[in-house]
């Protein structure tokens, strides 16, 4: 895939039967055509399932027009009304703030502090930080803008204080820089320059104000935009006039207030500004002294936002087409394939389960939609980024290109931001590219996550008919809660549920204390908080604090979530371990060849757990295959821990030790091992295995979880011909036929 490939998404990424999803297509071609279709297996390979999607008929076939659309990164704050006509009438205008910038010579592009210039440049003012990391201010003329590069350059990481002062009858331009010492080593020093301006310039102006970028407007284009977003943090913002001694304040902004919405706002009026493209808030600031760490505790310290010339929340493209969703559409995965006649491109989407069906189904698969947000258009294949894997030899399929060539979709939660930081935020109001049914991931050759997933579709229309279960999805069990989940019986995870919210976790513990049964068939599971705001439900919050699987850390005191205030971190160092729930947490990683699992005789003697083995009596290894890493257990693994929560009337089912274990190519995560740091390899420590477990709960329900991100991979090997696939859907009928969950099992 090139530039100019057709690429694009849906929004809402989740829509109800009946609705209408804007789809937002960029295409260089004058025309293109779109069909939709329902999602099966989508992986080409000889031992896998066929492709299979299936065409929705009633949605019919359109030709659209086509038009090249880039999103402009970087994020900023705007403020509509701020009175900056009468700014040439004044005797001074003054403008103070702190900032600290993190990448101020290698941006590669100017990096705007504040703005009001207008299009023309023939009014307004505005700073930047050039190339050099020189701080540049201009002002607006009707014949040429003015410009003064100040002598003073800003070193990365040091908070300044910066005071300008503008005095438009005199073209007087006056900065004071107090740059705060960063160690004991070092002390705060004051810097003053004074400037003539050659000739009249025009102060006022109608354009709304910006800090941390300029003032263009923001929004889709035909060709790519490079970013003027500031890299760096922003404590505070004040402008003001003096007019015949008479101080009148334009702008106090204190952004220590409203941290978890999209707002900045006066200290002292009423008066608003927003936030564009998801900066990070409840960042510290250059007050900060670590005697709090909380920023809902702090009452200072908690006064800056870190801006990033990356940073995206919506990329705002225009609308191509609507779709009309039928009021019967069944739940499932769907995506739009559009065709310009010489690229193409499967743009994925979710339909919801009908809340007024009159059937209720028995069993509902959960679309881990809050992970595949987590990895959009991650990038560590990326050998030029700071944070990357080595991926030489490595196969980077087209979508991977794509996103080298167009940095406009954005980076993911495991990207490092371009001036080193660690990301917070991530969105789906962007194209997807590794959220495609025919996405290679690099690391493994092979599809992970979304496309992977798609096997357990193919899977239980097997088992169950197209029309025997749901699909919902983690923003539907954050939002819907509880309320959601007893409507069934079984409910079985994909490959992958890496990010709950507090929520969620609440709703699954209601749902086995109720009597429901739960198939975790994944690895790596129920991980990171995660923190979603239904009010913008595209967007999720995760902060890497102290521990966890992670390729960067947050600084201490950035590990409160800025939508909550939540700690931030693993579920198990805020004491919710998955292993509470589902038997198993995660342990190790690898990206060597995977190994099968052993059964163990306990669970051939299990009166229950011995009929999940009907048809495998010969077997003493299962999953010694698969299409990913060539065997069931590989990837991110989970074991059985009593001592993190597990509970004890758990039965181990089988366990990768008893199939000869893993290699050295698999490593223990650092959160389960303390000095000295031994034995955290695979054949070195009894810790990084993958095991297979059951148990019951005393409300009638009963959990199975197998403790791998790849027991997919060998479920979907020979079309589902072999002994994974023969014990997950023993488990699955079993589990059906049992009962439990929605009790009442009527209409909600």
């Amino acid at each position: 895939m090139e530039l100019s490939d057709i690429v694009g998404y849906v929004d809402p990424l989740v829509s109800f039967p009946g609705d209408k999803a804007a789809v937002k297509v960029s295409c260089s071609r004058s025309t293109f055509t779109s069909k939709v279709f329902r999602l099966r297996a989508g992986y080409h390979h000889p031992n896998a399932p066929p492709v299979s999607h299936q065409r929705v008929d009633r949605i019919p076939q359109q030709t659209h027009h086509g038009t090249p659309q880039f999103s402009r990164t970087g994020s900023f704050a705007r403020i509509n009304s701020w009175n900056g006509s009468g700014l040439d009438s004044v005797d001074s205008i003054s403008i103070n703030f702190w900032c600290q910038a993190t990448l101020p010579t290698a941006s590669k592009h100017d990096q705007f502090l504040f703005s009001s210039i207008d299009d023309n440049q023939s009014a307004g003012f505005e700073c930047l930080l050039d190339q050099g990391g020189h701080l540049v201010f201009r002002a607006g003329s009707p014949t040429k803008v003015q410009v003064i590069r100040f002598r003073i350059t800003l070193v990365r990481h040091q908070w300044y204080n910066l005071r300008f002062v503008f005095e438009p009858r005199a073209g007087i331009v006056k900065l004071k820089a107090q740059a705060k010492a960063r160690d004991v080593g070092e002390r705060s020093i004051s810097l003053e320059e004074e400037h003539k301006l050659l000739q009249a310039v025009h102060f006022a102006s109608e354009k709304p104000f910006t800090i941390a970028s300029d003032s263009r407007e923001c929004g889709p284009s035909a060709q790519p935009e490079e970013s003027s977003s500031f890299n760096g943090k922003i404590d505070g913002f004040n402008l003001a006039t003096t007019s015949k001694d008479t101080v009148h304040t334009l702008l106090n902004l204190d952004f220590s207030l409203d941290i978890p919405t999209n707002r900045i706002r006066n200290s002292s009026d009423g008066l608003y500004g927003e936030l564009i493209n998801g900066p990070s808030r409840a960042v510290t600031g250059h007050d900060w002294d670590a005697s709090q760490s909380d920023w809902t505790r702090a009452p200072y310290g908690y006064g800056a936002i870190h801006f990033h010339d990356d940073d995206l929340d919506d990329a705002m493209w225009n609308t191509s087409f609507e779709l009309d969703l039928p009021n019967d559409l069944r739940s499932g995965c769907y995506a739009v394939f559009v065709d310009d006649g010489g690229t193409t491109d499967w743009i994925p989407f979710f339909v919801k389960p009908d809340p007024n069906a009159s059937e209720i189904r028995p069993v509902a698969l959960i679309i881990p939609t809050f992970t595949y947000a987590a990895y959009a258009n991650e990038h560590l294949f990326d050998e030029s980024r700071a944070v990357h894997f080595l991926a030489e030899g490595r196969n980077i399929d087209k979508y991977s290109k794509t996103l080298m060539n167009r940095p406009d979709l954005g980076i993911s939660l495991y990207d490092s931001h371009n001036d080193g930081s660690g990301t917070c935020f991530s969105t789906v109001k962007r194209p997807i590219l590794n959220m495609r049914p025919d996405y290679c991931m690099w690391l493994f050759d092979g599809p992970r996550e979304f496309p992977a997933d798609l096997w357990f579709v193919d899977f239980l229309d097997r088992e169950l008919g197209t029309a025997g279960y749901d699909v919902i999805t983690d923003h539907q069990i954050s939002e819907g809660g509880a309320s959601l989940l007893k409507r069934y019986k079984v409910l079985m995870s994909c490959s992958h549920p890496e990010y709950p919210t507090f929520a969620m976790l609440d709703s699954y513990s209601a749902f086995l204390e109720n009597g429901g049964h739960f198939m975790y068939l994944g690895g790596n599971g129920y991980y990171w908080v995660t923190t979603h705001d239904p009010g913008r439900p595209h967007r999720i919050e995760v902060r890497r604090a102290e521990a966890g699987c992670r390729t960067f850390g947050l600084p201490p005191g950035n590990w409160h979530h800025s939508l909550t205030g939540e700690l931030g971190g693993l579920w198990r160092s805020r004491g919710r371990p998955p292993n509470c729930l589902f038997g198993l947490g995660s342990c190790a990683m690898g990206v060597g060849k995977g190994t099968g699992f052993g059964i163990t005789a306990k669970a051939r003697s299990h009166s229950r757990v011995s009929r999940f083995l009907r048809g495998l009596e010969a077997e003493q290894i299962i999953g010694d295959f698969g299409l990913v890493q060539g065997a069931a257990s590989g990837d991110e693994i989970d074991r059985l821990d009593y001592d993190l929560g597990t509970p004890r009337n758990a039965i181990l089912v089988a366990t990768t030790k008893l199939a000869g274990g893993h290699s050295d190519e698999y490593m223990l995560f650092n959160e389960e091992t303390l000095f000295p740091m031994v034995n955290t390899t695979g054949s070195t420590s009894d810790k990084i295995r993958s095991d297979i477990i059951f148990f019951e709960t005393p409300s009638g329900g009963a959990v199975f979880s197998v403790g791998s991100i790849n027991w997919v991979g060998a479920l979907a090997w020979n079309t589902f011909d072999n002994n994974v696939a023969k014990m997950t859907a023993n488990v699955l009928h079993d589990f059906v036929d049992a009962g439990g969950g929605a009790s009442s099992h009527t209409a909600l």
